[in-house]
This record gives structure tokens, C-alpha cells and sequence, in this order.
């Protein structure tokens, strides 16, 4: 197992790679057609995708009117699937923001063979890949009927104490995650020496167990018969993913009260750096965000009848970049997290590094994860989305989203849909 970023970061490339290859070779008539082509849109069975929008990515390959007669015909034809968007994030707006979590049930971990091993998923990376691949971990522990826990017994965010005891990080956040380490279960299984560690690249290696799309899964001890990769994990990421309800609260008054920031009116902006740069990502430039964000202001109507530029919300580790993005437009109005006074004292204000999550003291973690909680709900309720695809937090954003409508990945390949990348994921 790779120790470092940089050693992640290059071991995932390579095996992306490699699959890349082996689809290539395996199907080069319809790879070529995936990437010349505009995106498709025809979902799988059960994809959330709305009716409406099945003709999104004729609209998407048009250039933004430049007029305001082209630029009223293109909003009058929006207007019924902008409806439907609209819809779908209210909605989802209300079930994350709601007191109970709604309409995300929480998963039946006890669900399995009590008498077959258990599998250890580790709590490992960063916050999003370490739940990435515990979702995908606990997908294939159903897939086998096992029951499964989240070893977080050397992660880097399970950090010690002064005296060398560490105390569990998930449980300070988020509703338990897989079996607590003492249920009977698991106690026994290790009395048993029933228990198997399981290496992450045992879920993300083979397209198939990382559940890409058009993958099609049979979980019948989770009620599916059978279901597609990404319609399997947009089912679960909010059954997993359940955040205690002081930061559901905190985050969602941020986004009202603090940022005025109404579900499916604005538009974000999703900007990592920080270590990034020690694993070998190429930065995008600022200055692509703010192309591609002139080319889906049609979507919004208050500049189709005004003309006036939505918000923009900017979710980064490294808060230096909003003086950039506020000198290059001075009359659009970017709000951000950075801005909150309360969160001068959040760590990694300027670049997330892993590697100094030890140094952190608990008020500066705490702040940090509010921070960060209040930016994965804005972009997720955003009506458009533009980030790049090197960083977790836009796969966990992307599957927190009901469809794939108006995802934008700067750091696709030139020429390919967005999707010639997430439908990797």
C-alpha cells in the first residue's frame, strides 16, 4: 500500500491507466465515440437524471447567446428543464437541511452472514477518499455478505493524544459508520481471528468494484436485485454519510444566512490546491474558471431578464485565490468560506497537507470541518457546478447531487464531455 500522497496520487494514475488501456482496447469504436461525441444521454435504468434535461448537452455544446433576443429564445427553451433542476435541489436542499436526515435511511450494517469474516476498512487519506473507499469497502462487504467496521487505528485523522491514545475521528462528526468495534459481531469474529483487513486498491482497481457507471451490482441483502454503479452509490452516499446535526445546522444557516445563498441560484466554484501540487497535479488556472462560468450564465434567469451575474460561491483550501478571482471580476459577487471571521482560526486556511493534520489543535480541526461541511452542502445544491476532477471532494460532491446535469470538470481531456472522466468514478 502506497505510504504517501505522491505515492497515492501516482499509483492511482497508473491503474487508471492501465484500465484506460484495457477499454480502449477492448472497445475503441465506442471509446472514440464517447469522446467526440457530445455527452450521451441516455442514462441506466433508475438514473435520476430529469426527463427534460435529455437534451442538456445539445444545449451545453451551443455557444451562450450573445444577444438578447437569442438569449431570451434560449431561456424560454431552458425554462421547463431549469424547472426541473430547480425542483430536484429544493428538494434535496430540504432532506440534507432537514432535523431528521430525510429520505436517507440509514444502512443496515448488521445485514450479513454473522458467522462469515469481517471485514476492516480502513479510514485512509484525506476525509473524502477515506469515505469513498469506505463506501465502496462497504458495498463489496455486502456484495459478500460480511459485515464490516472502519479500522481507524492508524489513519492521519485519527490522530494521538499527548500520551499516544488515539480516540476515533468519524464518531466526533458524522453517525456511525459499519459495526462499532464492540459489537458482538465483530467480537466474536475477532475472538475467532475471523477478521480480514482490506487494502483500498481491493475496491477501486477493477472497474467493477469501484462501481463505474454502467456497472451493474446485484445486493439483494440491500433490497437490489440489481443496480447500476452510479445509481448504487447515489442510493448509499447519504445512508452513509451522515453528519451529526450541529454541523447539518451550521451548514445550512452558513449557506442561507451567511452567504444568502438560495438552493439551485448560484453557481460554485471548486478550487484545490494545498498538497495537491506535491502529487503532481498541473493547478488549473483561475482564469478557466471564470471562462466557463461566462458560458453557463444563460442558465440563470436572473441574468437572462437583468443581466445580472449570479453568485458564486468558492469552495478552496487555499483562501488566497478569492482576491484573485474578485480583481479579475470586480462586479461578480464570489462569496466564500474564507470570508467567515469565525474561520480565521481554521486550520489549512491556505493548502490542505495531510501531513499536518497531526499539528492541529481540536478548535482549529473543529473549525475546519464546519468550514469544509458548509462547502460540500453549497456545492452540492449549486445549479452549476465547475471544479476539477484531481480531488475527492468533486467525486463525493458528484454522487451527493441527483443527476449529472451542469458538472463541469476543468481538467478533462480537451475536446471530451465531462463525463469521459466521472463515468470512471
Amino acid at each position: 500500500m502506497p505510504d504517501s500522497a505522491a505515492e497515492v496520487a501516482a499509483e492511482y494514475i497508473r491503474l487508471t491507466d492501465a484500465q484506460e488501456a484495457k477499454r480502449t482496447s477492448e472497445t475503441p469504436q465506442e471509446l472514440t465515440a464517447a469522446v467526440e461525441q457530445p455527452e450521451e444521454t441516455k442514462q441506466p435504468d433508475g438514473e435520476e437524471e430529469p426527463a427534460a434535461l435529455q437534451q442538456e448537452e445539445v444545449v451545453e455544446a451551443q455557444a451562450a447567446p450573445q444577444d438578447t433576443t437569442t438569449l431570451a429564445a434560449a431561456v424560454s427553451e431552458l425554462s421547463k428543464e431549469e424547472m426541473e433542476v430547480n425542483a430536484h435541489i429544493t428538494k434535496l436542499h430540504s432532506d440534507m437541511c432537514s432535523a431528521e436526515w430525510a429520505n436517507a435511511d440509514p444502512l443496515p450494517y448488521d445485514s450479513c452472514d454473522p458467522n462469515a469474516p469481517v471485514n476492516a476498512v480502513s479510514l485512509f487519506g484525506g476525509l473524502t477518499n477515506a469515505l469513498k473507499m469506505i463506501l465502496l469497502g462497504g458495498v463489496k462487504s455486502w456484495e459478500e455478505n460480511r459485515c464490516f467496521f472502519v479500522d481507524e487505528s492508524v489513519s492521519h485523522l485519527n490522530k494521538p493524544d499527548q500520551h499516544g491514545v488515539r480516540h476515533g475521528f468519524l464518531h466526533k462528526y458524522m453517525e456511525p459508520i459499519g459495526l462499532d468495534l464492540d459489537h458482538p459481531i465483530v467480537k466474536k469474529a475477532r475472538e475467532e481471528n475471523r477478521i480480514v483487513k482490506r487494502d483500498w486498491s481491493e475496491f477501486w482497481n477493477d472497474l467493477s468494484a469501484r462501481r463505474a457507471y454502467g456497472h451493474i451490482s446485484k445486493l439483494p441483502s440491500l433490497g437490489f436485485q440489481e443496480i447500476e454503479g452510479h445509481n448504487l452509490k447515489r442510493n448509499l452516499i447519504r445512508r452513509m454519510w451522515r453528519p451529526h446535526n450541529k454541523y447539518r445546522q451550521a451548514s445550512c444557516h452558513a449557506m442561507e444566512e451567511t452567504h444568502g445563498l438560495k438552493p439551485a441560484e448560484y453557481m460554485a466554484f471548486s478550487v484545490r490546491r494545498g498538497d495537491k501540487g506535491e502529487e503532481k497535479f498541473a493547478f488549473t488556472e483561475l482564469s478557466e474558471y471564470i471562462d466557463e462560468a461566462e458560458k453557463q450564465l444563460h442558465r440563470f434567469q436572473s441574468y437572462s431578464t437583468t443581466g445580472e451575474v449570479p453568485t458564486i460561491f468558492v469552495a478552496t483550501d487555499d483562501c488566497t485565490v478569492m482576491p484573485e478571482f474578485r480583481q479579475m471580476r470586480p462586479n461578480w459577487n464570489f462569496v466564500s468560506e474564507c470570508d467567515v471571521e469565525e474561520n480565521s482560526k481554521a486550520a489549512a486556511q491556505n493548502g490542505f497537507a495531510l501531513r499536518d493534520f497531526k499539528n492541529w489543535g481540536d478548535d482549529a480541526e473543529d473549525a475546519h470541518f464546519t468550514k469544509f461541511f458548509t462547502e460540500i452542502y453549497a456545492m452540492t445544491m449549486s445549479r452549476v457546478f465547475i471544479g476539477v476532477g484531481y480531488t475527492n471532494v468533486s467525486w463525493w460532491v458528484y454522487f451527493l447531487r441527483p443527476f449529472r446535469h451542469s458538472f463541469i470538470l476543468l481538467d478533462k481531456p480537451k475536446g471530451a464531455p465531462d463525463s469521459r472522466m466521472f463515468d470512471f468514478w
